[in-house]
């Protein structure tokens, strides 16, 4: 099945925005129905991932605020408060108001949590080469900068 012609797009017309945007469509759809795949033994959605690699590794030790969480992720902040509650009732993060600012929620992952993603992360890291391993390292390398190019033209 021509993935392409299935949203009306039709190859090789000139019209290489359609295809650029929307093969990103497609190709997220794939890659998010993979790491579900990957995930589901664990418990996790893409989204609980997600929010625990970035407390883990944005946080670091310090902790980070539930605002600047959703900022990473581009999560409303409802949203957020909605997945942090659930990742605390699970005892894999842990919420705390900032020294001297109760309004700010400081959020850091348990023990619990960083040894979840220490299961997690061997199978997602093959499942992440195996997905990438269908481009050559060339063509992963421009794919890389042009994906990085057009994110900074657009968020810069």
């Amino acid at each position: 099945m021509d993935y392409f012609r299935s949203f009306g797009i039709t190859l090789g017309q000139g019209k290489f925005y359609e295809e650029s945007i929307y093969g990103i469509v497609l190709l997220y759809n794939l890659l998010n129905n993979a790491m579900i795949s990957c995930l589901k033994e664990f418990d996790l959605t893409p989204a609980k991932f997600n929010v625990l690699m970035t407390i883990r590794h944005q946080g670091e030790t310090e902790g980070i605020s539930q605002v600047e969480i959703s900022k990473h992720l581009i999560v409303t902040p409802s949203n957020m408060t909605r997945l942090l509650d659930k990742l605390e009732r699970e005892k894999l993060v842990h919420r705390f108001d900032r020294k001297n600012d109760r309004r700010v929620n400081v959020v850091r992952i348990t023990e619990r949590g960083s040894s979840l993603l220490d299961r997690v992360w061997p199978g997602y890291n093959r499942m992440l080469k195996k997905v990438g391993s269908q481009l050559n390292l060339a063509d992963q390398r421009k794919l890389s900068q042009l994906v990085i190019k057009w994110i900074r033209v657009n968020v810069d």
